[in-house]
């Protein structure tokens, strides 16, 4: 009888704490899927970018307007902004235009601003635009910084004045 008896607090205690588990395992598992507790993933915390700002360097047409349109295009949130990369990841702008002009032109470079750099270009560049072509696409590879959690927004400037 006596080991009956030294057993009982020895259940009791593991039957508690079993259901003390169990309650906070079902707890747990209802803020996860109520969104109120995320679990961070094993890999780095990506980079926003929050917007991207395209402008154009470039000349007039006889007539006043500018070489290409748009001359400059602001990427927001009707374009899918913001964004996450990975750090150091790239994705790619594409810059959708027109030339007005009557005469080729010639697309120089493309920058971005610090600390975002410029991995390439399709067509690469230089690039001669023909006159009057209506369905002109730029596509430009961006590397992001390597810095995780970070938001920016990017300024892209694409020249076509002839670099001096």
């Amino acid at each position: 009888m006596a080991s009956f008896l030294s057993r009982k607090p020895v259940r009791r205690a593991i039957t508690i704490a079993i259901v003390v588990v169990a309650v906070v395992l079902v707890v747990l598992e209802g803020l996860i899927a109520g969104g109120i507790l995320v679990l961070s993933s094993k890999g780095p915390a990506p980079v926003t970018i929050s917007s991207v700002f395209l402008k154009v360097q470039q000349g007039e047409t006889a007539t006043g307007n500018p070489w290409f349109l748009p001359a400059y295009v602001n990427y927001t949130s009707n374009d899918g902004y913001p964004i996450q990369v990975s750090p150091g990841g790239s994705w790619k702008v594409v810059w959708s235009f027109l030339s007005i002009d009557t005469v080729n032109h010639t697309i120089y470079t493309v920058t971005a601003s610090s600390p975002f750099t410029i991995q390439g270009t399709q067509p690469t560049l230089q690039w001669k635009v023909p006159p009057a072509d209506d369905d002109g696409n730029l596509a430009i590879m961006v590397t992001a910084p390597s810095t995780p959690g970070t938001t920016y927004s990017l300024t892209l400037t694409v020249n076509a004045l002839t670099p001096s």
